[in-house]
């Protein structure tokens, strides 16, 4: 019995580790999260300014810079994959930014395809 437990436990792992993201599955699914609470805020929808969305939801922010390198690994690659320069877009480009902190090669920029096409000359 204890073979057939390691057998399908080996089974559960190789499993997991081909699904499509891989590792980046549980910073993703926290990411999207948070970035869905930040946009879908009735209460300041009509607002232009996204820093306001962030400031309404700090701590939903904070999750999403609070994933590293594996959560940079994602925004910029759903960026890249994105056509878009919406509100969704902009706060993805801020949190890869704020990331990077001081190592962000990107310095001056306002819609999220001007930040991505920056990032990718700089890397």
């Amino acid at each position: 019995m204890t073979r057939l437990a390691f057998i399908l436990l080996l089974a559960s792992v190789m499993l997991t580790a081909c699904q499509p993201g891989g590792g980046h599955t549980e910073a993703a699914q926290i990411i999207d999260h948070s970035i869905n609470t930040i946009i879908n805020d009735k209460q300041i929808a009509m607002s232009s300014n996204p820093n306001e969305y962030i400031a309404a939801h700090q701590e939903a922010y904070d999750q999403i810079i609070g994933q590293g390198d594996t959560g940079l690994e994602y925004l910029v690659q759903e960026l890249k994959n994105s056509d878009g320069n919406g509100l969704k877009a902009w706060i993805m480009a801020k949190a890869s930014n704020d990331i990077l902190g001081e190592a962000s090669p990107v310095k001056d920029w306002s819609t999220a395809q001007e930040w991505v096409a920056q990032y990718e000359r700089a890397q």
